[in-house]
């Protein structure tokens, strides 16, 4: 009976399902609403198991001695101690050591019968003394004065000495200076006419020699970037010529510096001297004294300086108010970049003149009994300047300045190879100046200024031989180690001279002489055949132009010189 239930069971299952299926398939084709929901960014992450957590391997143990045992033999050896002798390490610290010579002679010949000799000794150790010798000569036997060149001749001659001696702090230092320089009163006037009938012989070129001494101390701080800094002077100056013409002077000087932590900084400056000049005919005394103060403030690339000059001489002036006077002193600069920057400046002084000074300006001066020291009233100037990657610099200005008593040099009327000294009440001079400059490496260099001169004056008639402007120019080529070469360019134009009229003599008529441009061109070279031993020569006025910076004194024409010079 059971047997024959199961199968029944089976198939009353089996026509329910077949039942259900053909429902469905009756249905088919029936739209039905359904809702399906994708989701795109769903990614299925597994968390990474740490490595911490990473069983360690098995490995086999080896099998091999699990006991062991060392013996250990004494031996009782006597040995001394270890003696030590630690010394300190040396070390040299100083800087390599360079080819120094203590010694130079230099020393050649040239036309114009010209001799030249140059000799320098000089310390190469400055601790704690240094020391310097320097000697120089060189002479012209033969003028430029045309069939008188015999007798109008030229020498220099120099000897200088320097002493120092370096304390801790400070250097006490001083120095001794003679000079002699021989000239020829050769100007003569080529205007002049002889009178007719009269008993004439030729001229007599009358020779001058200036002698001027010079010694001086002082005592000065050494490291220049302390909180203050010094530096005093004393000096003594004696000068004479041929004639009577003699100058003695005596200076002191002073200077002190501050410097602060901050942009502020200062200094003060102290000078007074006392000058005797004397002739045939006067003997007198002057004095000078000064007191220059300055405070700088300094903030990044603009600086400012502000002072007085407080000034006190005693040359005596018709109408003159007052030995004492005061001016002021401001200076500012501001460097916008390292290609562009201005710079400003307002400011008076008293500029001290002295004959030895004048001599060494012109040294066709004739005695002269009337010195007078420069009054400068004003001064205001102004420019830009800037260097691009320090190879081309450039630097352009104007200055306008107003003097008192402006020197000028004028012929004598009673001789016309001597100078004497005029001096204009009241100048106006504007003065516009432009500077180039070009570096290469130390290949080439360059430098080169255009001044030029407008005069305004009161009681002169013309600006007697001062430029109305000025050319330099400077080159130094290297082309090599060993050889280095020099050209250089001067011109000056625009000189006016005082000239007499030789028709009108009695009184004689003043007539202004116009002088020719002066062109000069230098070219100088070096050679150098060892460390040691050199060879050199040099060319003046190349352009053989009869030069008149002074009226009636026309310069030799092409100068040449060569010879050698040795270092020991």
């Amino acid at each position: 009976m059971k047997r024959l239930f199961l199968p029944l069971i089976f198939i009353g299952v089996g026509l329910l399902s077949k039942t259900d299926l053909m429902a469905q398939t009756e249905k088919r084709g029936e739209v039905q609403d359904q809702e399906f929901v994708i989701r795109k960014d769903r990614v299925l992450t597994v968390p990474a198991q740490p490595r911490v957590f990473e069983r360690l391997p098995v490995l086999p143990q080896p099998s091999g001695i699990q006991d062991f045992r060392y013996s250990v033999t004494p031996y009782f050896l006597k040995i001394p101690a270890l003696t030590l002798q630690p010394t300190a390490v040396q070390k040299d610290y100083r800087q390599p050591k360079l080819d120094l010579y203590s010694g130079y002679v230099r020393a050649g010949y040239g036309n114009f019968d010209s001799p030249l000799l140059e000799a320098r000794f000089m310390s190469i150790s400055p601790d704690p003394v240094s020391y310097s010798v320097n000697f120089k000569h060189q002479g012209f036997r033969k003028g430029p004065a045309g069939t008188y060149q015999d007798i109008s001749p030229e020498s220099h001659t120099l000897f200088s000495g320097d002493l120092g001696y370096f304390l801790s702090a400070a250097e006490i230092y001083g120095g001794l200076n003679w000079a002699q320089d021989k000239y020829s009163f050769y100007g003569e006037d080529p205007n002049f006419q002889i009178p007719n009938e009269a008993d004439w012989n030729d001229p007599i070129v009358q020779s001058n020699i200036l002698n001027n001494f010079q010694i001086f101390g002082g005592i000065r701080d050494i490291e220049k970037v302390g909180p203050f800094s010094y530096d005093a002077q004393l000096r003594f100056r004696t000068f004479k010529d041929s004639y009577l013409a003699k100058e003695n002077e005596f200076g002191v000087r002073g200077e002190g510096k501050f410097r602060t932590d901050s942009d502020w900084s200062g200094k003060v400056g102290v000078e007074y001297f006392s000058t005797s000049p004397s002739n045939e005919s006067y003997e007198i005394t002057r004095s000078y004294f000064g007191i220059r103060p300055r405070i700088s403030y300094d903030y990044e690339a603009f600086r400012f300086t502000a002072g007085i000059n407080v000034v006190s001489e005693d040359d005596s002036i018709p109408g003159k108010e007052s030995d004492f006077r005061i001016f002021p002193v401001l200076k500012a600069s501001y460097q916008f970049a390292e290609e562009f920057g201005f710079f400003a400046e307002f400011s008076g002084d008293v500029n001290l003149n002295t004959y030895f000074g004048f001599v060494q300006e012109n040294p066709f001066l004739g005695p002269d009994t009337r010195l007078l020291n420069t009054v400068n009233n004003y001064k205001v100037d102004g420019g830009i300047e800037g260097q691009f990657q320090e190879t081309f610099h450039y630097r352009a200005g104007i200055d306008l300045s107003r003097y008192n008593n402006l020197h000028f040099f004028v012929n004598s009327m009673a001789d016309s190879a001597r100078f004497d000294i005029v001096y204009d009440e009241k100048t106006t001079v504007v003065n516009v100046n432009a500077e180039l400059g070009f570096k290469f490496s130390e290949t080439y260099s360059l430098g080169s200024r255009l001044d030029l001169f407008q005069y305004s004056l009161s009681t002169e008639a013309e600006a007697w031989h001062r430029p109305v402007w000025e050319f330099r120019v400077n080159n130094q080529i290297k082309p090599f180690e060993k050889l280095l070469i020099q050209a250089n360019l001067n011109f000056m134009g625009g000189l006016k001279a005082r000239g007499i009229n030789t028709v009108e003599i009695n009184p004689p008529v003043q007539e202004v002489v116009n002088l020719k441009t002066i062109a000069d061109i230098q070219l100088k070279a070096d050679f150098k055949i060892t460390d040691r031993i050199s060879v050199f020569a040099e060319g003046n006025n190349l352009t053989n132009g009869q030069n008149m910076r002074w009226l009636n004194y026309p310069v030799r024409g092409v100068q040449l010189i060569g010879g050698a010079s040795f270092k020991f």
